[in-house]
């Protein structure tokens, strides 16, 4: 019997003792997730201080000396996931462990679960924070439909034409649009989406989701020109561009 790969959720908000101790942890990450944390013994992880650090709030120092962690992340090969599914393929349960948020969301475990699938592994995704839905859920832009399309370019002339082009289709098609950008270049690129969106679109950056200094910005692009609304600096950011929610009529068919 092949054992169970569990996609188990971290939370968002950077690491420190109090943002992590079990009281707020407890408030961001549903029990089953923090009860596989603590009965686990094998997890593949994006990042192994990370998940040390979680995993250290469920599991006593036997359990800790009986982890096992395998490094999944950006840097990884695709020759090396076969490796990943050692324990899997010995019939022991796995969890799988994101930096931050819901696995195989904008982050590389996707491969290793299309590979544990093809293998016949059952597959449980956990449920818990993702900042691209919670960004979305909060910013009152429509999200009836929209798009996920990570980052944009990072050179200047190539990231300036994609918002001339994204600013188009948007208000064509009406779709959301939703990004997410390395945080020391949060700056630059709202600079450029507020210099560059038509003032009838809406902008939202939604910021450090589920940490102490979580801010929500959303308004016409015209009132971030006319109020001067503000990075957030360098830290973890959703933005989003479309157009404000409303009520849809009915179908009258």
């Amino acid at each position: 019997m092949i054992g169970r790969l569990f996609l188990l959720p971290a939370p968002l908000s950077p690491y420190t003792p109090e943002a992590w101790s079990r009281e707020n942890l407890s408030l961001q990450l549903p029990a089953m997730a923090t009860g596989l944390y603590a009965s686990l013994d094998s997890f593949v992880v994006e990042s192994e201080r990370s998940a040390l650090r979680l995993l250290s709030r469920y599991k006593d120092a036997k359990s800790m000396a009986r982890l096992k962690l395998r490094v999944l992340d950006e840097h990884s090969r695709e020759a090396e996931l076969p490796s990943l599914l050692e324990d899997l393929e010995r019939g022991l349960d796995c969890g799988f462990l994101s930096e931050a948020g819901m696995p195989c969301i904008a982050d590389p475990g996707a491969a290793f679960v299309a590979l544990a699938r093809a293998k016949g592994t059952r597959i449980i995704p956990v449920s818990g924070p993702s900042s691209i839905l919670l960004g979305l859920a909060a910013s009152g832009l429509d999200a009836q439909r929209f798009s996920f399309l990570g980052y944009m370019p990072q050179n200047s002339g190539e990231r300036k034409a994609y918002i001339a082009r994204l600013a188009s289709d948007t208000l064509k098609d009406g779709i959301t649009r939703v990004f997410i950008e390395t945080p020391y270049r949060n700056t630059v690129l709202i600079e450029d989406l507020i210099a560059l969106l038509p003032e009838t679109l809406w902008l939202c950056v939604a910021s450090d989701l589920s940490g102490a200094g979580e801010r929500i910005q959303s308004a016409p692009v015209s009132e971030w020109r006319k109020t001067g609304l503000s990075s957030p600096g360098k830290v973890p950011a959703i933005i989003i561009v479309g157009q404000k929610a409303g009520i849809r009529p009915r179908d009258s068919h």
